[in-house]
C-alpha cells in the first residue's frame, strides 16, 4: 500500500490527509519568512524613493550649473532687418555689444571651380564609358597650406560619376590621412571640380603620370598646361570662375574675409552670416526673456526637490496599504539625512556673498522665500519685476552673484565652495557631496562619496543580506517538510502492519 505525501490522498491506513496537514503544518513553520520578505521589500521601497530623490537633486544641480553660464545670464539677441542679405546669431554674449549694426554686402565670397568640356561625344552612348585610363593626384592650396592626394587611379570602363566619385573620396597623402577639400559633380556631361571652401588665392592642381592625358587640353579640358583648374576655357573646357573673397562695411567699416558663413571675428560676440549683396540693419539687445526663463527653471526645481523632500519627512505609513506606493510611504518619514539635506538647501537661499560688489543674495534680486505660507514650505517666489529691473541694470553683477570662478580653472566644480564663488558655486557644492558616485575605499570595501548613493549602496547590501536569508530560510523549511513527511510516512507503515496483526489474530480466533 503506498504511502503519499504533499499533493497526494493523505494517509490511507490513518484515514488522515497528511498532506493537508503537513501543508498547515509547514505554513505554521513560514510564517518568519513572511516577516523577512516584508522587511526586505521595504528596504527595496526605501531604495526607490533614495533614487527619487537622488534624482530630484541632480536635475536641481543641472539647473544650478546653467546659471553659472554668462550666456544664460547676461543672454542677447540679434534681429536682422533683411535676411536675405544678412542673419546672425549671439556667439558670446558677454562679448556682443549691444547695439546697432549697419551691414552693407558688396559681393559674396565665391569658390574656384572649373568645368570640363561636353564629354558627350567621348561617351560610350550604352555604358556611358570614357575610356580614360592612368594615375593622377591633386594639389590642394589656399595661399597658406598645402595638401596632395593620394595617388587616384582611373580604368577605361569609368564613367563620368565614378570620376567624380574618386575626386572625391580622395584622401591626403599624411600620416593621418584627411579628405581632401575638393568637390567633383557631373552636369550634363560636365565633369566639375570645385573647393570645398570660398576665398581668393586657392588653387587645386592635377599632378601625377596621367594628368594632362586624362585632364589637359588632349583629354577633358579641364586644366591648363601646368595642372591647375583651367577657369579661362583656353584648351576646350567651359570656363569658371577663380574665387573670390567677400566683400562688406559694417557701421562704415571696410571689411573682406574668405568666407560667408559664421563669420566670428566681425562683429564682436555675434555669428554673421550674409546671403547676398544689398544692406542690412543688425540690431543687438538684452535678451531679458531667455535670461529670466533659465532663472525661473532652476526655481522650479528648487521648489519639486523641496517639496519632494518635505513630502517624504513628514507622510506618515499605512498600515493598510497593499500597493508599492502605499507601503513607501513614511518609510523616510524624520529621515536624519533628509533633514540635513533639507537644512543645508535651505541655508543656502539666506547665505551673504561676497562675489559680487552690488548683490549680497538671491532677496537682492527678488529671489527669495515665498511668503504665502509663511516660509513652511521652503519654496522659492521670484518678483519678477524686480529681477528684470536687475538684469537691466547691471547683468554682469548679478553674473557674478550666481557664480565667479573662485578657484581660476575656467569651470564650475566642487572646489568652486567658497561665498566668494557665489550662489551656484556653493549651492553646487553641496549637491555634489549629497549625489557623488564617486568610489571611496574602506579597507577592501568602497562606498560612494555621496550621502544618497552612499544610502542607496547600503541598501542594495542590505537587500542581498534577505536574499541569503531566505534561501537560508527555505533551506530549513525543505529539511523541516522533508522530517515531517518521514515521521508520518513512519506512523502510516507502523499503522499499517498493526492492521495487519489485528486481522491475523482475528482469523486465527475465529
Amino acid at each position: 500500500m503506498a504511502i503519499t505525501g504533499l499533493g497526494g490522498v493523505g494517509g490511507l491506513a490513518s484515514g488522515m490527509d497528511t498532506s493537508a496537514l503537513i501543508n498547515k503544518l509547514m505554513q505554521l513553520e513560514a510564517q518568519p519568512l513572511i516577516g523577512i520578505k516584508t522587511q526586505q521589500k521595504k528596504v527595496d521601497l526605501r531604495k526607490g524613493l533614495l533614487q527619487e530623490i537622488n534624482s530630484s537633486l541632480l536635475a536641481l544641480k543641472t539647473k544650478a550649473e546653467a546659471l553659472a553660464k554668462s550666456e544664460n545670464i547676461q543672454t542677447k539677441k540679434v534681429s536682422t532687418s533683411n535676411d536675405k542679405t544678412a542673419t546672425a546669431t549671439i556667439n558670446d554674449a558677454t562679448k556682443v555689444v549691444a547695439g546697432t549694426y549697419n551691414v552693407t554686402v558688396t559681393n559674396l565670397a565665391t569658390a574656384l571651380s572649373a568645368k570640363s568640356a561636353d564629354q558627350s561625344a567621348r561617351t560610350n552612348p550604352t555604358t556611358k564609358q570614357l575610356g580614360y585610363s592612368g594615375t593622377f593626384d591633386i594639389t590642394w592650396n589656399d595661399g597658406t597650406t598645402s595638401k596632395t592626394s593620394q595617388s587616384i587611379s582611373i580604368v577605361a570602363t569609368d564613367t563620368l560619376a565614378s570620376i567624380a566619385s574618386k575626386i572625391n573620396n580622395a584622401v591626403d597623402n599624411s600620416n593621418t590621412p584627411a579628405k581632401m577639400r575638393v568637390k567633383a559633380t557631373v552636369v550634363d556631361n560636365t565633369l566639375i571640380v570645385a573647393s570645398e571652401e570660398t576665398g581668393a588665392n586657392r588653387t587645386i592642381q592635377f599632378g601625377g603620370p596621367d594628368a594632362q592625358a586624362i585632364f589637359g587640353s588632349a583629354g577633358m579640358g579641364l586644366v591648363n598646361g601646368s595642372g591647375k583648374l583651367d577657369i579661362t576655357a583656353v584648351s576646350g573646357g567651359q570656363g569658371g570662375t577663380a574665387g573670390g573673397n567677400a566683400n562688406l562695411k559694417v557701421n562704415g567699416v571696410d571689411i573682406t574675409r574668405a568666407s560667408n558663413t559664421n563669420l566670428t571675428d566681425v562683429i564682436l560676440g555675434v555669428s554673421l552670416n550674409l546671403n547676398d549683396a544689398g544692406s542690412a540693419t543688425l540690431q543687438v539687445d538684452p535678451d531679458l526673456d531667455a535670461s529670466v526663463g533659465k532663472i525661473k527653471e532652476f526655481v522650479t526645481q528648487y521648489n519639486s526637490t523641496i517639496d519632494l523632500i518635505r513630502t517624504r519627512l513628514t507622510e506618515k505609513p499605512d498600515p493598510e496599504a497593499t500597493t508599492d506606493f502605499g507601503m513607501g510611504k513614511g518609510l523616510l518619514r524624520a529621515d536624519s539625512a533628509l533633514i540635513n539635506i533639507e537644512t543645508s538647501l535651505r541655508a543656502s537661499l539666506t547665505t551673504t556673498f561676497s562675489s559680487s560688489s552690488v548683490y549680497k543674495n538671491l532677496r537682492s534680486l527678488g529671489i527669495d522665500i515665498d511668503k504665502t505660507d509663511n516660509g513652511i514650505s521652503g519654496k522659492l517666489a521670484i518678483d519678477e519685476t524686480k529681477l528684470r529691473a536687475e538684469l537691466t541694470k547691471n547683468p554682469g553683477e548679478v553674473q557674478k552673484l550666481f557664480f565667479v570662478d573662485s578657484n581660476g580653472n575656467d569651470k564650475l566644480d566642487e572646489k568652486d565652495n567658497s561665498t566668494a564663488s557665489g550662489f551656484v558655486g556653493l549651492l553646487n557644492n553641496k549637491l555634489f557631496m549629497q549625489t557623488d558616485t564617486t568610489a571611496q575605499k574602506y579597507g577592501n570595501n568602497s562606498t560612494p562619496k555621496g550621502i544618497i548613493p552612499s544610502r542607496i549602496k547600503n541598501l542594495e547590501t542590505t537587500y542581498k543580506s534577505y536574499d541569503d536569508k531566505i534561501e537560508d530560510f527555505n533551506r530549513r523549511l525543505d529539511m523541516k517538510r522533508s522530517y515531517l513527511q518521514a515521521q508520518f510516512t513512519a506512523m502510516e507503515k507502523l499503522m499499517q502492519q498493526n492492521q495487519s496483526v489485528v486481522g491475523f489474530l482475528q482469523q486465527r480466533m475465529g
